[in-house]
């Protein structure tokens, strides 16, 4: 014990220098291995060992030192330093643990859209991005890392094209700054990252996009209706061409559709959009719409106010009807974007998953006209887009923009609904006949054809449900005598009969009826949460989907100024030269003044 003794009294004074040694080992094991593993706790205790020795050495070598006032006061000094640094480090070490981060961008431009989130956290197996770049962008990385926390099954890799070959040639690698996306036994490009010699950086939107198209079943295919002044297929101002490049980008097909020329609505149509129209649909083309939505087809209706389509006859048997009023804002919100009470601005929304997820956002409607609903049987209506109570619909604009009461619809009212009709699949005119009559009857060799309802004759639906049982005993006294063509039309009769009287024997369908088109033109299609309005509805109807449809990404807003020659001198003058010397002679007068 002396021998101890004696050798602490000795060496203890060299006890800190290991003290430093095992922290610092123990610190660099933090760092590399980031979690609080066996190795960092037993570096960390024996560090804090031999550091409590050589402080007892100090201790029974110097109580006289210890005990001064000066002593005691650095000591404090040092404590407190100490407890500060330890307090920074646990701050700093729980920050990098679990770190937390404020998106203060107009437009959330560090944080992922809700549908990327959604997509992301949704995959059902590993889906990896490739980036074939030799010099990789580190905005690229933490975009991609943003991906990465939302679900263990997506991953990315940088890749110098040049130094991998055979993983070029897998991919098919055209150019360098080509990006893939693996998923599955599926390659999809997603953009390339160098354009004319300009970087680009990668876009969430089109990434997103692929993401959504990987993980695809099937294909759905829309047509835009075309011949009654809809809104065009190009890139103008009041054309549709954003908004079918938003689509396709999805993973729709979309192509134009004449009703008469293309001989009716093709058979592979998960929805049909009526958008724009200025001219009155033909009495043919109404029937062919109608048949269509009787064989359970979907269908997005969009009218501005200034136009008479003409389409009472296919809308009134769903219970809804546009109003030809123009709606006025006297809300002022419009003024802060520079526009006129005829624009409404819109954040009422109903309880959907076209617009669920939309809530708190603002709409942009120019130029739209009150939808109006009514009871149907079977038919469900659910609001998507609700005018305000400072809003009313007008036919006469008055100077000073106050609503007249006895004219005028006073809000709340819908600008915005979607219609579900309920009911049970129905392959054949034949079906529906054996649905409604319990006799025997012969088997027709040849196959029934699919239900091909025609146009009610009064274009009302008011036939009464007491005229089927009479129609039914009359086909079944005759069926054995008439024609098989002769069968289809009763059987078609049959079907008009049960539409009209919302008979559950229709297949379900959907329709989405908006009171103005121009929300989704080329101007306006980009505005605030018009595009995914639009871009919800549609995949709403053509892909079944029930659950709440997100808000997409969008492009950050380009907010850079561009200076003329004179501005720029002037800039440069004034950073440059004029401030600079008025700090100089501020500090020059303040010294003379000392002195």
């Amino acid at each position: 014990m002396a021998r101890l003794t004696a050798l602490f009294r000795t060496y203890g004074k060299y006890a800190f220098l290991p003290a430093i040694a095992f922290g610092l080992a123990g610190g660099i094991a933090l760092g590399v291995t980031g979690v609080m593993s066996k190795l960092y706790l037993g570096l960390m205790a024996i560090a804090v060992i031999f550091f409590f020795l050589w402080w007892t050495w100090l201790w029974q070598r110097s109580q006289g030192f210890l005990g001064r006032r000066s002593t005691q006061s650095s000591a404090n000094v040092i404590a407190s330093t100490l407890a500060v640094l330890a307090i920074l480090t646990l701050i700093n070490y729980i920050a990098f643990r679990y770190p937390v981060a404020w998106d203060l961008t107009e437009n959330q431009r560090f944080t992922l859209a809700p549908q990327s989130q959604s997509l992301v956290a949704e995959l059902e197996q590993p889906l990896k991005v490739w980036i074939f770049d030799d010099a990789p962008s580190e905005k690229d990385r933490r975009l991609l890392q943003n991906y990465q926390r939302f679900s263990d099954q997506f991953s990315f890799e940088f890749v110098h094209p040049d130094r991998r070959p055979k993983l070029v040639q897998d991919f098919n690698v055209q150019n360098k700054g080509d990006v893939f996306i693996e998923y599955g036994d599926k390659k999809q490009l997603v953009q390339n990252l160098l354009s004319f010699q300009q970087r680009e950086d990668l876009s969430e939107i089109q990434l997103t996009n692929a993401i959504a198209k990987a993980q695809r079943q099937e294909i759905p295919q829309v047509y835009l209706v075309q011949g009654h002044g809809e809104l065009p297929l190009n890139n103008e101002p009041r054309g549709i061409s954003t908004a079918v490049t938003a689509l396709e980008n999805l993973g729709v097909t979309v192509q134009p559709l004449n009703v008469v020329t293309d001989g009716g609505i093709p058979e592979d149509a998960d929805a049909v959009v009526i958008a724009g129209p200025t001219r009155k649909f033909l009495a043919p083309e109404i029937a062919t719409l109608k048949q269509y939505t009787d064989q359970g087809g979907n269908l997005l209706v969009m009218v501005s106010p200034e136009a008479d389509a003409g389409l009472e006859d296919l809308l009134e048997p769903w219970g809804v009807s546009f109003d030809p009023r123009l709606v006025i804002d006297l809300s002022g919100a419009g003024g802060v974007f520079g526009l006129d009470p005829t624009v409404p601005i819109f954040n009422r929304y109903g309880n959907h998953p076209i617009t669920q997820k939309l809530q708190g956002a603002i709409a942009i409607f120019p130029l739209v006209r009150p939808v109006a609903t009514k009871e149907q049987p079977h038919i469900q209506a659910t609001t998507l887009v609700e005018a305000s109570d400072l809003m009313y619909a007008t036919q006469l604009i008055s100077e000073d923009l106050q609503p007249n009461p006895e004219t005028d619809l006073l809000g709340p009212f819908d600008v915005a609904v979607a219609l579900t009709r309920e009911g049970k699949e129905v392959s054949s005119a034949k079906e529906m006949e054996t649905g409604n009559n319990t006799e025997p009857e012969e088997i027709n060799p040849s196959p029934s054809p699919p239900v091909s309802p025609s146009p009610s004759p009064t274009g009302n639906g008011t036939n009464q449900p007491e005229a089927m049982p009479e129609n039914d005993s009359n086909q079944a006294g005759d069926r054995e005598e008439s024609p098989a063509g002769e069968n289809e039309d009763s059987g078609n009769d049959q079907a008009q009969t049960a539409q009209q009287n919302g008979d559950p024997e229709l297949p379900p369908a959907k329709m989405v009826v908006v009171g103005s088109a121009a929300f989704a033109t080329n101007a306006w299609f980009n505005e605030a949460v018009n595009g995914d309005i639009f871009l919800n509805s549609v995949q709403w109807l053509a892909e079944n989907v029930d659950q709440p449809l997100n808000v997409r990404a969008k492009d950050p807003t380009d907010r850079r100024i561009n200076l003329g020659v004179r501005r720029a001198t002037v800039l440069g003058w004034l950073t440059w030269v004029i401030v600079p010397l008025i700090g100089l002679g501020l500090a020059v007068f303040t010294w003379w003044r000392q002195r």
